[in-house]
């Protein structure tokens, strides 16, 4: 296996080094420049163009509650074990051949992915509102899902994100009909790695506007969306596997709620069908806005065995989340919306020593929350079927390539539960995110 991870992360360094050295000797010759950031470079034209981007992420979080003596070292499965975090660390190169096509590649360097490839893809753009993408890209689901982990409110993303596909390889046809309104339809593998047997084929579609833009309402953004992914997707055969796995919002305890299934059977396939439904609101004038999502899952499993072994799974969880932020130092959300999603805010006066700028500075409050009341299933479930998670935040925008974010998550669960050596019924997590995107 370490042979197969060597061999994969040379692979995709020997590919970006040939990348650039290409560009640099045929597309950026005498008559190309170096971009504005210094980070990139560009034809005379502007239309071929390469830039290198990344991202460090570093947490430090702080636990406070029963599941806390839980203390394992294993980062994939045990969060009381990251203290200290490397959350993301992600070296890539994207840019545009001729204008119309445009690609991305993405190395993320502590995955646990055989692959290590975070995102990779390819960009035809036929036309402004018809566009083909193929790759490995992000799912066209989940506003906060879409929206970069560099720029996201909250360090860490609410449980309706938990049902988002996320990046997947597939191919997707997207593109803006008018300004203000976005579109995307999707097909994508749900294994990531080629080498998956789990290869079924699920989609995605998503419709996003801003009604303020459509109106030509200055200074706001209306943001409306609504979305669908609908599949199945393969777990493990001969031993119990789980079907639904949640976690707290703050990246704590696993199996907050929790579906699986014992199968005796290495010959039968567990294929469990699911169908998500996903509604988007948010609404900013000026430095302040309100963001709101909820997603409807239903879940359908029957591994098709008979007598005491066969498990069946008619299940229904539904998750929402309701967000406000507020730009003390006036930062205007309506210019950090683009294409149905938010991007970065950038400070009015960028942060330095000298005193002459402070950055930007955000505070803000989500309620987030969990609903599987209506989980039916012949399968274990653990866990408690309610819960909700609050956060409160303070961001630090020094620049827009540096941000440092504090934030406070309390969790309460309708029943307790054991996580591991541990049982109780309530969540503290203090994090501390500083990181750095180019």
């Amino acid at each position: 296996m370490k042979t197969n991870i060597s061999l994969s992360r040379k692979s995709v360094a020997v590919a970006v080094i040939l990348t650039c050295l290409t560009f640099s000797q045929q597309s950026f010759a005498q008559d190309g420049k170096v971009q504005s950031n210094g980070l990139g470079l560009s034809s005379a034209n502007g239309e071929t163009t390469l830039n290198l981007t990344g991202r460090l992420h570093f947490d430090v979080r702080s636990f406070n509650s029963a599941f806390a003596n839980n203390m394992t070292t294993d980062k994939d499965t045990a969060k009381y074990g990251d203290t200290y975090d490397i959350r993301r660390a992600r070296i890539g190169i994207q840019g545009t051949f001729m204008k119309d096509v445009a690609y991305e590649i993405v190395f993320n360097a502590p995955s646990s992915d055989s692959t290590n490839l975070d995102t990779g893809f390819i960009n035809y753009t036929l036309s402004k509102p018809l566009q083909l993408r193929v790759g490995k890209f992000k799912q066209q689901f989940n506003l906060e899902e879409l929206t970069s982990s560099n720029s996201i409110d909250f360090i860490e993303r609410s449980y309706v994100n938990q049902f988002a596909p996320g990046k997947k390889l597939g191919m997707m046809i997207h593109g803006a009909p008018k300004d203000g309104l976005y579109y995307g339809v999707t097909l994508f593998q749900d294994a990531t790695a080629v080498s998956s047997a789990s290869r079924n084929t699920q989609n995605s579609a998503r419709l996003a506007g801003n009604l303020a833009q459509l109106a030509d309402i200055k200074d706001s953004v209306l943001h409306f969306g609504v979305a669908q992914t609908s599949g199945s997707f393969d777990v493990a055969s001969g031993a119990t596997g789980d079907i639904l796995k949640l976690r707290t919002d703050a990246r704590g305890v696993d199996g907050v709620f929790a579906s699986t299934f014992a199968n005796g059977s290495t010959a039968n396939v567990n294929e469990v069908s699911r169908t998500q439904s996903g509604l988007e609101m948010a609404y900013a004038t000026g430095p302040l806005k309100i963001q709101a999502e909820t997603v409807k899952s239903k879940y359908n499993f029957n591994n098709g065995l008979s007598g005491a072994t066969l498990n069946t799974v008619d299940g229904k969880i539904n998750t929402q989340y309701l967000a406000v932020m507020y730009n003390i130092t006036g930062e205007k959300w309506s210019d950090a919306y683009k294409d149905g999603v938010f991007t970065g805010t950038k400070p009015l006066a960028n942060f330095s020593s000298s005193g002459k700028g402070n950055g930007a500075w955000q505070v803000g409050v989500r309620v987030s929350s969990y609903d599987a009341t209506d989980w039916k299933s012949t399968t274990a479930t653990t866990g408690s079927k309610k819960g909700n998670t609050t956060t409160l935040g303070v961001n630090w925008i020094l620049n827009p390539n540096a941000r440092i974010m504090l934030n406070h998550s309390a969790s309460k669960f309708d029943t307790a539960f054991a996580a591991g050596a541990a049982t109780g019924d309530k969540e503290k997590v203090t994090t501390l995110r500083t990181q750095i995107n180019f």
